[in-house]
């Protein structure tokens, strides 16, 4: 009877859902929320943060904060910035204003430098000794709706404060997005958010009330499947050499495509190369392994050049590139942050923008579950996968196809 048991609760869960998606709860608010104590509000030094930090100051106020404000120049270290916290004695509470402006970082204004400033922030806390739970605000991380423009730069600062939650929970506080305009209905609701609802620590402030980030089950589509996709003319692949993009070709060999054109930093000289290639012939399946790193988009172009001269068109993207690593946060630098999300990231963005505007049967990304809901040392990977969710959501907001999928461990 045990093991019948047993294998009845295993079938049940197996015949459980496996695919899920994220929705949004509206949350109880009170009429008056209140704050108490001292408020660190962090913003950037420079242009156009200075209406929104103040606006900001004069809500917390308003709700009973005694609000101190620092401003954060864009070329800041860690130890500088550490040096400079203490002065403001016992917190009740740090909000984080650097997302929004997407500020500080020096030098060009790549996707990595919107988590760069949160993630000098949290360490420079963690070396001052501060445990006030920080606050991290964003303009645009998520969309609620499918009528809302997502900015996949923000979205990376909740793929890294989900991180930060695991690794920091009792110095951290959590994430708000707010909406535009940032009126006084905003404010308020900003405002509650902080005096605590209940726990909510993943919160989007919109009208007429704030939304909690739900994970739910994703149902079976209520109507039959469309037939199983085809792949039709050439696919490309990046990281199409390893582990995931050589699945990946095998997979689409499998299922009829004539040209994949595999792409890796090492090119035909990356391992088991040769034996691929072999594979997918076998398959049926002609295939191209060029040298690319779809970081460069100068490089990347160059590639979408050489096709379109050979008459080959791209009719599917599938971006499996990426690089991992066990970096606890109080342990990354900027530096490290920028060459391990710079893969995903950048390389998104590059293909994102060169087929703008191109018919496309695909645009697939392979994110990852860290970046729904955060892994311990993988905050890098985590605001990574975050941003290629962004890329997602803002193409399907401009009418183009594109599905991210964020896979369980395997990736």
């Amino acid at each position: 009877p045990a093991p019948a048991a047993w294998r009845r609760r295993s079938s049940a869960v197996a015949a459980g859902p496996r695919r899920y998606r994220i929705a949004w709860e509206p949350l109880a608010v009170s009429e008056k929320p209140r704050l108490s104590g001292r408020w660190l509000l962090v913003t950037p030094d420079g242009p156009g943060a200075e209406d929104t930090a103040l606006a900001c100051e004069q809500a917390l106020a308003g709700h009973g904060a005694d609000v101190v404000v620092i401003r954060v120049g864009a070329a800041v270290e860690r130890a500088e910035l550490a040096l400079m916290l203490p002065e403001f004695g016992a917190l009740a509470g740090v909000l984080s204003l650097l997302a929004p402006a997407e500020y500080p970082h020096p030098g060009p204004q790549t996707p990595d430098a919107c988590p760069a400033g949160t993630l000098l922030l949290l360490q420079a806390l963690g070396d001052s000794g501060i445990d006030a739970p920080l606050w991290c605000a964003t303009r645009g991380a998520v969309a609620v709706d499918g009528t809302e423009e997502v900015r996949p730069e923000q979205a990376q600062v909740w793929g890294l404060g989900r991180v930060a939650a695991l690794e920091h929970p009792l110095r951290w506080g959590g994430l708000v997005d707010l909406p535009e305009p940032l009126d006084g209905p905003a404010l308020d609701g900003l405002c509650a958010v902080l005096a605590g609802l209940d726990g909510e620590d993943q919160v989007a402030v919109r009208a007429p009330v704030p939304l909690g980030r739900r994970l739910v089950p994703a149902p079976e589509p209520a109507t039959p499947a469309p037939a199983p996709w085809t792949p039709r003319g050439t696919v490309l692949v990046t990281g199409g050499t390893g582990g995931l993009g050589a699945q990946v070709a095998r997979w689409l060999a499998e299922r009829g495509a004539e040209h994949l054109v595999l792409l890796g930093r090492r090119g035909p000289e990356a391992p088991g190369a040769d034996a691929l290639t072999d594979a997918l012939s076998a398959l049926g399946a002609r295939s191209t392994v060029l040298a690319c790193d779809v970081a460069d988009r100068a490089a990347l172009e160059r590639v979408l050049e050489r096709l379109h001269d050979a008459g080959d068109t791209v009719r599917a993207v599938v971006h499996t590139a990426g690089l991992t690593s066990d970096t606890p946060l109080m342990d990354c630098t900027p530096e490290e942050l920028a060459r391990l999300t710079e893969a995903k990231t950048l390389g998104a963005a590059h293909l994102d923008a060169l087929f703008d505007g191109r018919p496309l049967d695909a645009f697939v990304l392979f994110s990852s579950i860290s970046g729904t809901w955060g892994s311990g040392g993988q905050g890098a990977y985590a605001a990574a996968n975050a941003y290629l969710d962004g890329i997602a959501a803002a193409r399907r907001g401009r009418g183009l196809t594109a599905t991210s999928v964020a896979w369980g461990p395997w990736a």
